[in-house]
């Protein structure tokens, strides 16, 4: 019986995977007393017995069968059973009890194990699950492992195969081949020399029988490839912080951070439902704030659960610092950081510099043209280097070649870049970022709006390795889907610039990009970029960017409503032009300025600026001002019944857009010449000019031209009689018109509701309706503003003070 102990010790001891050594360090025995042990040549003590089955993390059932033989026991054997002395491999990690979400992934991964046919039927499955260090990967595997491990009755095996590991290299797969074959049995003296051998060996071992085998952090599919067994009937579960292409058969099971409720709810039981109650929005921030990412928030929990004196409120306040937030996030032998530590150092250091180099981008994603700015270096190089961080989990592609960080691998490379680039490195690296951006902006708005060319910065093109490949754009269509995609990277930029003292670019920035901002951008954004523009030329001390600076300050400021401010804005910005020559310039701010008074209704000293700035964009000649001048000249003579003046200029503004290929020129002037149209109760000519000029402004992704349009197609229907089509209209001018914060058209919107609900027979809601138009109207000291107080007075009964805007 001494044998039969002496074999399940080494037995369980091969199935670890564990030397002799190995054992006598975790039981506090000697090496010759687990030699003699095995040998079965010395009984045992129960003692020491109890302590081997401790260190072995024997379940009950085999602790209980070791103590058995140590005694001298023997167990029944039942017909058709293996051997007494064969010990079936479980060696899976103890599955964690609050393992939390992931339903998606074990559904999917407990089908794939089931097959199409049962188990029996089932063919060999490779999954391999990849993601980002700390994201769950193991305790995923080892959580499907354990729910799949009646289903493997030949055993479950788990090797930890060291591709992350601090401290330690990447297991050989000779090792791991090693370690499998222990066991499953094979005696220490029956394993080949070679790595090949063993896996040929390994491959028989496994022919016929029904292994789970989960392959742990795994280095590359080079790795994995020998261990993988020969049997039909085995499922591995492979983990790796880089995806696995290579891996022939493998099905792809890509792992991301917890869902919100998910994460919420994993930091809710670690750190103890009583621990958290009362504090619902401090817990979701601090769920945030750990990226959603397991580990961060197992040990954020941890942490609040080992403090009894703190809240989730202290646990917030140590890990809102920026600087402090990855040093918080560690606890004893966890780290978030020396996790994304070991990521970080398997890169090459070319893949280094592009990781820490990427950190520098202050948008929400960087492109492989952005990156190449960065670092400098050729596109192609550029594109290799996003994809190898892209495999690592180091970086996300969330669109299409747009990659960004996760939130705690961004504040790793800020910190790695603090420590590892010294300031000049850093300073150039931005930039050439900023040269890029301000080169390509310049670019696309060229393309976009080529009249205005020459009054915008021209600024140089990049140089270095990273400017060789400049965007280059073949059409509107396409320089508008890049202002698109790069808009929230635009605003960043520019707000940066002014924060990294590079007034240059906080000044060029704005105004190359004020016509598509205008549009695109709600008002009191522009507003606070335009205000940095202007300290930015002062600091420069360059009084045409000021000038600049002023006049789109003035509109926007004329968008908000604020015409006074708008008009003082606009008076300085012309003694500026006039004081340095610059007469494009003077025509420029003339024809804003007769926009403006015309608004007001000022009419005729908006007819003679309008004039004025014809008069003198003809006599330079000036085009992109001469389409504004003309654009702007029919609005005014219509509101001055003018209207046969009105019908020349608003058809040859027109015509001059058409021709230079302005579509946002178009889309202006279709939706003037269809108010010249309505005045004349030529409805449905003006309907068909209100919808081509909706669709040019679709195509320009224009929300403030489709509010316009949609505004103008209301008024046209609802003097169609068709008051539900106009409310139709209306209700879509609504939506969009808020995002630019335009209060004037917003007051239109109202007196077309109030209109279009009256006609309806719904008279509560045209009160409503009107009493906000009179509101907004009377605030702006428009003249619009007693039509809409007429119109509030006819639907009360007696009369009511108009009510505040909303």
């Amino acid at each position: 019986m001494l044998g039969d102990f002496g074999t399940l010790l080494r037995q369980y001891r091969y199935s670890t995977g564990w030397t002799q050594e190995d054992l006598a360090e975790r039981s506090g025995l000697s090496t010759h007393a687990i030699s003699v042990l095995e040998s079965g040549r010395r009984r045992p003590r129960l003692s020491s017995v109890a302590r081997l089955a401790t260190a072995l993390g024997l379940e009950p059932a085999d602790r209980d069968r070791l103590l058995g033989a140590a005694r001298g026991e023997s167990e029944p054997q039942p017909a058709g059973e293996r051997p007494a002395d064969h010990v079936v491999p479980r060696l899976l990690p103890y599955a964690v009890p609050d393992f939390t979400g992931r339903r998606g992934e074990v559904d999917r991964l407990l089908a794939l194990a089931a097959g199409p046919g049962g188990p029996r039927a089932r063919p060999l499955v490779i999954s391999a699950i990849d993601g980002m260090a700390g994201v769950g990967k193991t305790a995923l595997a080892v959580h499907v492992g354990h729910a799949l491990a009646d289903r493997f009755p030949d055993g479950q095996l788990f090797v930890d195969l060291r591709g992350a590991t601090p401290g330690q290299r990447p297991l050989d797969p000779g090792a791991a081949l090693a370690a499998l074959l222990r066991a499953v049995g094979v005696n220490e003296n029956a394993l080949p020399p070679d790595t090949e051998e063993r896996a040929r060996l390994w491959r028989s071992r496994a022919a016929d029988q029904r292994y789970l085998l989960v392959l742990d952090n795994a280095v590359d599919a080079a790795q994995v490839r020998p261990l993988i067994p020969g049997g039909p009937h085995c499922l591995v579960l492979v983990t790796s912080r880089r995806r696995l292409p290579g891996l022939d058969g493998a099905v792809g099971v890509p792992l991301d951070v917890l869902g919100h409720d998910e994460a919420v709810e994993l930091f809710t039981r670690v750190a103890g439902p009583d621990r958290v109650a009362g504090h619902d929005a401090t817990v979701e921030e601090i769920v945030t704030r750990c990226g959603r990412l397991p580990l961060a928030l197992r040990i954020a929990a941890a942490r609040l659960a080992h403090h009894p004196a703190w809240t989730p409120v202290e646990l917030l306040e140590r890990i809102r610092r920026p600087q402090k937030l990855l040093t918080e996030l560690s606890n004893q032998d966890q780290s978030v950081a020396a996790a994304f530590v070991e990521s970080y150092r398997s890169l090459t250091p070319a893949q280094r510099g592009a990781f820490r180099l990427a950190a520098l981008h202050p948008g929400e994603d960087v492109t492989p043209h952005a990156l190449a700015a960065l670092v400098d270096a050729p596109l192609d190089d550029t594109e290799e280097l996003l994809e190898s961080l892209h495999n690592h989990h180091l970086l996300v592609e969330h669109a299409a070649f747009r990659y960004t960080f996760h939130d705690l691998l961004r504040a790793f490379a800020g910190e790695l870049l603090a420590r590892e680039a010294a300031t000049p490195v850093r300073r150039s690296a931005l930039v050439r970022l900023f040269d890029h951006y301000r080169h390509t902006a310049a670019s696309a708005m060229d393309v976009l709006v080529p009249l205005e060319r020459h009054h915008r910065p021209r600024p140089p093109a990049p140089g270095g390795a990273g400017g060789g490949t400049p965007l280059v754009f073949a059409d509107p269509a396409d320089a508008t889907r890049w202002l698109t995609r790069e808009h929230a990277n635009l605003l960043a930029l520019t707000r940066h610039a002014a924060e990294a003292d590079l007034p240059e670019y906080a000044a060029d920035l704005p105004a190359i990009l004020w016509r598509h901002l205008k549009r695109h951008l709600p008002a009191q954004e522009a507003l606070g970029l335009g205000l940095g523009a202007l300290r930015a030329t002062r600091q420069l001390g360059s009084p045409a960017r000021e000038a600049a600076a002023l006049r789109h300050l003035g509109l926007v400021q004329y968008q908000l409503g604020d015409f006074p401010q708008a008009l003082d804005l606009l008076h300085r910005a012309l003694e500026l032009q006039r004081r340095t020559g610059n007469r494009n310039g003077e025509a420029h701010v003339l024809a804003n300025l007769g926009l403006t008074l015309t608004r007001t209704g000022r009419l005729e000293e908006a007819l003679d600026h309008h004039l004025e700035a014809l008069r003198l964009a003809r006599e330079l000649p000036e085009p992109a001002v001469e389409s504004i001048a003309l654009t702007n000249l029919g609005p005014t003579l219509t509101r001055l019944g003018r209207m046969r003046e009105a019908l020349d200029h608003h058809r040859e503004a027109l015509e001059f857009h058409r021709r230079g290929g302005n579509r946002l020129g178009q889309a202006i002037a279709l939706n003037q010449f269809g108010e010249h149209q309505q005045r004349l109760n030529r409805h449905p000519e003006a309907l068909d000019l209100f919808q081509e000029a909706l669709e040019l402004h679709r195509g320009l992704d224009d929300t403030f031209g489709q509010a316009e349009s949609h505004t103008l197609l209301g008024d046209a229907l609802l003097a169609m009689d068709a008051p539900e089509s106009a409310l139709r209209h209306y209700r879509a001018a609504l939506e969009f018109l808020p995002h630019t914060g335009e209060r004037y058209n917003l007051g239109r919107i109202h007196v077309g509701l109030a209109r279009a609900h009256l006609r309806l027979g719904e008279p509560e809601a045209a009160r409503r309706h009107a009493g906000q138009a009179v509101g907004i109207h009377s605030a702006l000291g428009v003249p619009e503003a007693e039509e809409a107080r007429a119109l509030l007075e006819s639907l009360t009964d007696p009369p009511l003070d108009p009510p505040l805007p909303e």
